[in-house]
């Protein structure tokens, strides 16, 4: 399915889709404050009060301040999926990542099973 809306940034872009959205960040950033303020205003510039799943794709690897999730009302993101193909590595960053958000937190291999899982998460939930 094509995604509804594109928004491109200087540090990646946001695909967006009904009930989730598919956030790629740019290899060798750090999603701080500044990036994190961005992409959850577009979140709720796009999906307003809907529940929604926020899926970071980790291809190319960045760093995560966990700061940021303080930032989250996860009544409104109610899911954050990682997804990557080096799941080492990216388990031991999502790991103290889930520790500090209060939703739920999963990590996937492919980028379809993380949709599956926030398609069927987001309707459980409305």
């Amino acid at each position: 399915m094509p995604p509804l809306k594109i928004q491109e940034f200087d540090f990646g872009r946001i695909e967006f889709y009904d009930s989730y959205a598919i956030g790629k960040i740019k290899s060798n950033r750090v999603v701080d404050t500044t990036v994190a303020r961005s992409v959850l205003n577009a979140l709720k510039e796009h999906y307003g009060k809907r529940k929604m799943v926020y899926i970071s794709d980790r291809e190319f690897g960045h760093s995560v301040d966990l700061s940021v999730y303080k930032l989250i009302d996860s009544r409104k993101m109610v899911a954050i999926a990682i997804v990557s193909s080096n799941k080492e590595e990216v388990i031991n960053t999502a790991g103290r990542e889930q520790a500090v958000y209060s939703g739920s937190f999963g990590v996937f291999n492919t980028m379809d099973s993380a949709v599956s899982w926030a398609q069927s998460f987001v309707e459980e939930e409305v």
